[in-house]
């Protein structure tokens, strides 16, 4: 059996005075025997590709042609670590039938114009055919997720990015078990604040960032299969534009739904993809077998994990987006059947638009919940502030350490506290946070007065502050109940 990657096997088969002529006719009588598809033809050199029963991974057979001998080499199409002996059985089975065949055509001569016009008609056999390329349904061995093939490129690709940046988060010190919430946000999570204040790469960076390398496994398996099944009837360029517009479109979806929650992986992009592979076996544009036998399968998997979304620590919301999206692409996929460049543009003339004008209605939507938020975290600064301020007035025994206390701490507290009620109020808040804004500047004013006046009183040692100071307590008691009564309401 062969090894390597992939694992392949040569061999030379002496001609014995055997012309390349009549060599060539006889290796494609032989190749019709055994059941292989011509790929490409001319004097020097002749490849054949295996079709097996199980449609799995097949064998290419390429033959170069000298004057003495001929040359194999058979290499396995996938990624398999060993071939099972499979690339050294279909060398054994043309040499076996080559020494069997009958010689009753050995002294015939072929010309040149003879040998041309049949390899120019096989030539055009190749070209005209319009059956569809073998496609594969199913994984020779584990390793063939990850290594990219004729009819399965794409997604290996797709699939290696995401354990290439998992690795990357992990050796630089992300959990891979469990990741915090603000390390998922550092490295491009989907977080509506942020993602809102013009950091809108994290609708596509958030596809590629996963909670766990239980989620990344999950995601990336999920991602093979139904690659697997889809992408020998896509072009390269339409997997991979409707997988990126598919997961963009996801995270909007996300940042619309839910106000506070951390949004990433795949899985979005995962669903867009079946909801094209749904729209193909509808339109059949599968194999006729797959198209048969993969439609209601295909239909309870995706309701099932679309419902599983509902449970808590999953973005149904994203998983919903995605599909739609996949439902959208597909129909213009299968609608332009055969038609690469217009679908490609149509695919582009509906997603940056769409993309565009939900990121603007889900920014206007969600400001004054993002902005909200903001003002109540930063809100807990004025909380401690205030509580400094008022800690200064009255804690110290002594005239000077009180003067000092009085001014230097609580009077600076205050100001402290109107400017940053002041920088708050140019958020994007409701009318009555306004309101309310306005009242707890005049409380902080009337603060500052008083400890102003306080200051005076006893840096003076005298009492003709006092009447005023008791005005200020009870305008002081007055604002305190008005910000209270606005703070019980719902905003």
């Amino acid at each position: 059996m062969a090894f390597g990657f992939p694992s392949s096997f040569l061999h030379g088969l002496p001609l014995n005075n055997l012309s390349k002529n009549k060599f060539i006719f006889k290796a494609i009588e032989i190749s019709k025997k055994l059941n292989w598809q011509l790929i490409e033809i001319n004097k020097k050199e002749i490849t054949f590709e295996t079709v097996n029963s199980q449609n799995t991974w097949n064998e290419k057979i390429h033959i170069t042609i000298e004057t003495e001998a001929a040359y194999f080499i058979s290499s396995s199409n996938g990624n398999q670590i060993y071939d099972k002996g499979r690339n050294k059985k279909n060398i054994e089975a043309f040499l076996e039938l080559f020494y069997e065949a009958d010689s009753q055509n050995e002294n015939l001569e072929f010309s040149e114009n003879l040998l041309s016009e049949y390899i120019t008609t096989l030539k055009n056999n190749i070209l005209n055919q319009n059956t569809e390329a073998i496609k594969t349904n199913r994984f020779y061995s584990f390793f063939s997720i990850f290594i990219p093939t004729k009819n399965y490129f794409i997604t290996p690709i797709l699939i290696n990015l995401n354990i290439l940046i998992f690795i990357l988060m992990g050796l630089l010190g992300v959990n891979i078990f469990i990741p915090e919430i603000q390390e998922i946000i550092d490295w491009g999570g989907n977080y509506g604040p942020l993602t809102t204040e013009n950091e809108w790469w994290r609708l596509l960076s958030s596809c590629f960032i996963h909670f766990g390398i239980i989620h990344l496994f999950m995601n990336c398996i999920s991602l093979a299969y139904i690659g697997l099944l889809l992408e020998p009837y896509m072009e390269k360029w339409q997997l991979l534009t409707t997988y990126l517009f598919c997961g963009i479109l996801a995270s909007i979806t996300s940042l619309y739904w839910n106000d506070n929650l951390v949004s990433a992986g795949a899985s979005g992009a995962i669903f867009g993809l079946c909801g094209i592979l749904i729209i193909f076996v509808l339109f059949k544009k599968l194999d006729e077998k797959l198209n048969s036998n993969l439609l209601l399968p295909l239909i309870s998997l995706i309701s099932i994990n679309l419902l599983s979304g509902y449970k808590d620590g999953i973005d149904g919301a994203a998983h919903i987006g995605g599909f739609l999206s996949g439902i959208l692409f597909g129909i213009i996929l299968a609608l332009l059947d055969g038609q690469r460049k217009k679908a490609i543009i149509a695919i582009y003339s509906v997603s940056i638009p769409l993309i565009i004008a939900l990121s603007i209605i889900c920014r206007n939507s969600k400001m004054y919940i993002y902005q909200t938020m903001e003002y109540e975290n930063r809100m807990q600064d004025f909380v401690d502030m205030e509580k400094m301020a008022l800690e200064a007035y009255g804690s110290s025994s002594s005239k000077e350490q009180m003067l000092y206390m009085i001014k230097d701490r609580g009077i600076y507290y205050w100001e402290e506290n109107i400017k940053l009620i002041k920088e708050l109020d140019k958020l994007y808040l409701p009318e009555k946070i306004h309101i309310n804004n306005k009242n707890l500047i005049e409380y902080c004013k009337l603060r500052t007065e008083l400890y102003e006046l306080a200051y005076n009183k006893l840096n003076e040692n005298t009492d003709k502050y006092d009447s005023k100071i008791g005005y200020l307590n009870s305008e002081i008691t007055k604002i305190m109940t008005v910000i209270k009564n606005n703070s019980t309401q719902e905003f």
